[in-house]
């Protein structure tokens, strides 16, 4: 079941990050892992503009996911009637079990309660399996993105306002 992250959740949330994107570091600089370790463990500062939403095991988050309201979001990155998914994060030991779709779909009705006309997510060429994912909710590639960490980075979207969208859902797979 997902879930609001409480404060008290943060620290484990951006462990959970670097756990969750550590298999990246092999394909980056020192430095821009450094940055991306960085950003990962600002979950606290985050938390200003952006809601985290769990998922728990046995009381141990095993996926997380930020939830940015339209207008809330890096300007340099969504525009203002944008919605925003950031920092999906799934423990490599709970992968592939619909842990991950279960916390985008989460956040795509989180927009669609809040009116949002469109959600936008962004994501790097080492992150393929992300991509299919997205692809399969009905994101849709949006434009490439100016070099970051020194990875190439896309931005998605998804139209949430005009004919009700269907979100293609996967049963979770037993643990």
């Amino acid at each position: 079941m997902i879930n609001p992250a409480s404060n008290s959740d943060f620290g484990a949330i951006a462990d959970l990050n670097i756990t969750a994107y550590q298999e990246f570091a092999a394909h980056m600089s020192p430095e821009g892992w450094r940055g991306m370790e960085e950003s990962l463990r600002a979950v606290e500062a985050r938390a200003q503009s952006t809601r985290f939403l769990v998922m728990r095991e046995q009381g141990e988050i095993v996926g997380s996911v930020g939830y940015c309201p339209a207008g809330k979001g890096n300007q340099e990155i969504f525009p203002p009637n944008w919605a925003g998914v950031l920092l999906l994060a799934v423990a490599p030991t709970h992968r592939g079990r619909g842990i991950a779709r279960e916390l985008v779909s989460a956040c795509i009705q989180c927009a669609q309660d809040d009116s949002a006309e469109m959600i936008g997510l962004f994501t790097s060429e080492l992150m393929l399996p992300a991509k299919q994912l997205y692809e399969s909710l009905g994101f849709h590639l949006e434009s490439e993105l100016p070099i970051r960490l020194g990875l190439r980075y896309w931005r998605y979207k998804l139209q949430l306002t005009g004919p009700r969208i269907s979100v293609r859902e996967e049963p979770r797979k037993p643990v």
